[in-house]
């Protein structure tokens, strides 16, 4: 039997736009996919996707200032700091329905304060 996750619902219009908008760019998508289960550094997403540097770290603020990442950091052997990041969402449920937007998060697993 399937459990049903509970999330948190958005009221904020800005915050709707601007997450209509992540989920609409295919870029922001498959970071969020790549960083969806463990976290990783802009480089490493930029690798495995293929997608330019310059756009990952720019997708990422946008995302970032949404709320939308969690962000961790770690010193290189080199003693240079590297930023982790993880995906706050496991997923959105979005409906439209008499003029209004509904939206509803449900966290990744591995937090719980989004």
């Amino acid at each position: 039997m399937q459990s049903l996750e509970r999330g948190r619902f958005i009221e904020n219009d800005d915050q709707k736009n601007g997450l209509l908008n992540v989920l609409a760019d295919d870029y922001c998508r498959q970071i969020i996919n790549q960083i969806m289960e463990e976290k990783k550094s802009a480089v490493q997403i930029s690798q495995q996707t293929g997608i330019p540097p310059s756009t990952v770290y720019r997708k990422i603020m946008i995302m970032s200032n949404l709320k939308l990442l969690k962000t961790s950091g770690i010193i290189s052997q080199e003693g240079k700091k590297i930023f982790l990041y993880q995906s706050k969402i496991k997923s959105v449920n979005a409906k439209f329905e008499c003029g209004f937007i509904n939206m509803e998060i449900i966290p990744n697993s591995f937090t719980s304060n989004l």
